[in-house]
């Protein structure tokens, strides 16, 4: 026991002597500070940082000494200093090249004495921060699309570093990127072996801003500040994914031909990779036959998102490709099912949920039992004037909700669809649902139109409003009506109601309009219609009396117009006028020779020709009921002549012009005129046509049809008769005046017959004719009473 505690005392007695040397020893011993670091700017100062050490100080000495060195000969041995109390401290160095090794050490100041830290040594441009980089130039590499080559220099006085220890890797180097635009950059370390070094951090087709900053042999050195920024801008590279392809179904022949929409979104620029150059979409049948394009889905440039193509009724597949000037992208193929195929089902429970006035979230089932290899959503304006742009979104198998934002504004109405895509057998039905993400009252009222009116009851209708007015779904219309001295009332119908029956109103004038509600409020009125409201009495006298009335006048107007018709065929019947003729200017002779006959109807329809003499220039005025006037040219001399004859039924024709030859008359012109011949009596007697007559071949007649008389042997001795006396009241020098209507006796007669008569004439012999009538001009008795003899209009013989 006692030995136990001897030893016990023993150690403890121990244990105090050596707290009691050592805490004498570091009262003796203090402890100098210690440096952390410094930094050397170029031949200017030198700036250190130290820690304290357990040496109380009232301030501290940085104490910097050159040491020459053999890559520096020119230089000198040097201290210098600066005092501080802090545990700071900046010194000039005189402009002390950083190549050269500099000694420091901090010396702490006390009560006791002063304590030194063993001083360091080391060239100075190991803590030496260097001048900024010179950026010169950032380029793309041809055919590496994520790398650039930048290009730097530097001044050697301010940069101490040479080319060979660049070369050896003497440098730490970063560099500072970021595409243009965009604010958060990034700061990668980079190996820089020369002046020119080569970096692939980059996109393909992106346009950067750089910024180049180095430090010498690792941490102990501090980096440079940044270099001035330069601009590159990456290769373009193939693209990396396909476009998203998608179709629409238009109208769809008898043929089954139909029209196909193929729609495309552009592909991101990190996808493109560059700029897309062209499109090229191709269409083949089920199989693999590649079809002709009719449509527009040719040349298709970088800004064609869209293109149309005719496909067959079979079921056909279309693959669209991105090239840009690096590559093409991978193919993307749509699927269109057959037209006689049955459409695969549609998803269920599609619902729309605003999100605010710009989104809304479109969420959906997928169709129970089937397997689906994507959806499409489909969302477009609901317009009626105008037409709308259609927004598409193709999603994956997995996403069975959607948020709607493109294209979304405020109190319009959408329309939002969902289709399944059932892989090859491609895209099943839509289901469709309208939504607003958010309502407002419309901006116009509903035009109401009365449709009938009754005694006591109106009955109205109206259309709805555009839908681009609407802003809401129409929950309700109210239909105001209001008469004078009477408050007015309102009926409210819902909003799927257009027709309306007012009943049990009294008699009056009504101002109605409607006005349509959504859930926001009350639309302004539609226009106003006037109604009235009458007695019964006053129904009747509308409904019977009115009519009446109204086909009364209807008649009297027709018998007005009928009486106008008949005056104006009677009194105002269309005659040519003689004074716009060239006989107007025709002076003729006033003897006899130079009479012409003219014949005059005085009717429309005549029963018998009648034949008229015109003595002068002033008689040719009164001929105004006269028929169309031409001039044949005659070939035989007809001097003029005529003679009076019983009987004002029948007429003749006479054809005359004076003349010095028989030669010479083919080109002399003569008054030659028709008539319009209607029935005659049929008992006339024959013509008087002498036996001798002759005429010549080249005579002219412009008679449509000349019959001769069918009892003309017994009649004969008559007809020899008649014409002697004819011949003797010519030769009494009578004027031609006095014979102011002449008629010849006639029966019917055709033109076949007229021929044989007048080659009878021609065979006779000439001078028994001649010397019958040597002394009158040659006269042609033809028979108008049956003819129907037309001629065209007046032409002048001065033309």
């Amino acid at each position: 026991m006692e030995r136990s505690l001897a030893m016990v005392w023993t150690c403890l007695l121990g244990a105090a002597l050596a707290l009691a040397f050592s805490a004498a020893a570091s009262k003796t011993v203090p402890q100098p500070p210690r440096l952390i670091r410094c930094v050397f700017i170029i031949q200017c100062n030198i700036t250190c940082h130290w820690e304290p050490g357990n040496h109380p100080a009232t301030y501290y000495t940085l104490k910097v000494e050159r040491i020459p060195s053999l890559q520096s000969p020119n230089s000198s041995r040097a201290t210098f200093t600066c005092t501080t109390s802090g545990l700071s401290c900046t010194a000039g160095i005189s402009g002390s090249a950083v190549r050269i090794e500099f000694c420091i050490s901090i010396i702490s100041h006390g009560v006791d004495g002063n304590v030194s830290s063993v001083p360091r040594c080391q060239p100075g441009r190991i803590e030496a921060i260097l001048a900024p980089a010179i950026l010169n130039s950032v380029e793309q590499v041809n055919g590496s699309s994520q790398c650039l080559n930048v290009s730097w220099s530097r001044d050697l006085i301010l940069f101490p570093v040479s080319e060979t220890e660049i070369k050896n890797g003497s440098l730490n180097s970063q560099i500072l990127f970021a595409p243009k635009g965009e604010v958060n950059a990034q700061v990668r370390n980079v190996t820089v072996t020369g002046l020119s070094f080569l970096v692939c951090l980059f996109k393909p087709d992106t346009l950067y801003m750089l910024k180049l900053r180095h430090r010498y042999l690792g941490p102990a050195s501090p980096w440079s500040q940044w270099s001035n920024p330069v601009e590159g801008k990456t290769a373009e590279d193939a693209p990396t994914a396909a476009p998203v392809l998608w179709r629409e179904v238009g109208h769809t022949s008898s043929s089954g031909w139909r029209l196909i929409s193929l729609l495309w979104k552009p592909l991101p620029h990190f996808q493109a990779n560059g700029r897309v150059n062209v499109y090229s979409v191709i269409c083949k049948a089920e199989n693999y036959q590649i079809l002709n394009d009719y449509g527009s889905c040719t040349n298709l440039k970088h800004a064609n998102t869209s293109c149309s193509w005719p496909l067959p009724a079979g079921r056909c597949f279309c693959s669209l490709k991105a090239s840009t000037s690096a590559g093409t992208s991978p193919e993307s193929w749509v699927w269109i099912p057959g037209s006689s195929e049955k459409e695969l089902p549609p998803p269920v429970e599609l619902t729309a949920t605003p999100l605010g006035n710009s989104s809304m979230e479109v969420r959906w089932r997928s169709p129970p039992n089937l397997l689906v290899s994507g959806f499409v959503v489909e969302w477009f304006a609901v317009r009626e004037k105008t037409s709308s742009v259609l927004h598409w979104e193709k999603l994956n198998s997995s996403c069975t909700n959607h948020i709607v934002a493109e294209g979304v504004k405020p109190m319009e109405r959408y329309a939002v669809s969902v289709k399944a895509l059932y892989g090859e057998k491609g895209a099943g039905k839509n289901i469709t649902l309208h939504v607003y993400t958010q309502e407002g009252m419309p901006s116009a009222g509903p035009n109401v139109q009365v449709k009938h009116i009754s005694d006591s009851s109106v009955d109205l209708s109206w259309s709805s409003v555009p839908v681009e007015q609407l802003r809401g779904f129409i929950r309700n219309y109210t239909l105001f009506y209001s008469t004078k001295n009477q408050p007015a009332n309102s009926i409210t119908v819902p909003g799927h109601v257009h027709h309306y029956t007012l009943e049990n109103m009294s008699p009056g004038i009504y101002d109605i309009f409607i006005c349509a509600s959504t859930i926001a409020g009350t639309g302004p009125a539609g226009d106003l219609v006037n109604v009235h409201i009458g007695s019964e009495e006053i129904s009747i006298v509308i409904c019977v009396i009115i009519p009446l009335l109204l086909i009364s006048v209807v008649l009297m107007l027709m018998v007005l117009l009928a009486q106008m018709k008949m005056v104006k065929k009677k009194f105002f019947h269309r005659v040519p006028n003689p004074s716009n003729s060239t006989l107007s200017q025709w002076n003729p002779e006033t003897s006899l020779e130079s009479k012409k006959l003219v014949v005059e109807q005085d009717k429309p329809e005549v029963s018998y020709p009648e034949v008229i003499l015109l003595d002068k220039r002033q008689a040719l005025e009164r001929a105004h009921s006269y028929l169309h006037i031409c001039k044949p040219q005659l070939s035989h001399d007809v001097q003029p002549s005529s003679s009076p004859a019983k009987g004002s039924e029948i007429g003749y024709i006479s054809n005359m012009t004076k003349t010095q030859s028989v030669n010479d008359l083919s080109t002399r012109p003569c008054i030659y005129s028709t008539v319009l011949c209607s029935q005659f009596n049929q008992n006339l007697p024959t013509p008087l046509l002498p036996s001798s007559y002759q005429v010549s071949q080249n005579g002219n007649a412009c008679i449509n049809d000349i019959k001769q008389p069918a009892d003309g042997d017994t009649e004969s001795s008559d007809e020899q008769g008649a014409f002697k006396l004819f011949l003797k009241e010519i030769q009494s020098n009578r004027s031609l005046s006095d014979f102011s209507r002449t008629s010849l006796l006639s029966h019917q007669t055709d033109f076949p017959r007229l021929n044989s008569m007048l080659s009878m004439y021609k065979n006779t012999p000439s001078h028994s004719f001649a010397s019958t009538f040597s002394s009158f001009p040659t006269l042609a008795f033809v028979d108008l009473s049956s003819c129907s003899v037309q001629c065209g209009p007046y032409i002048s013989s001065e033309k």
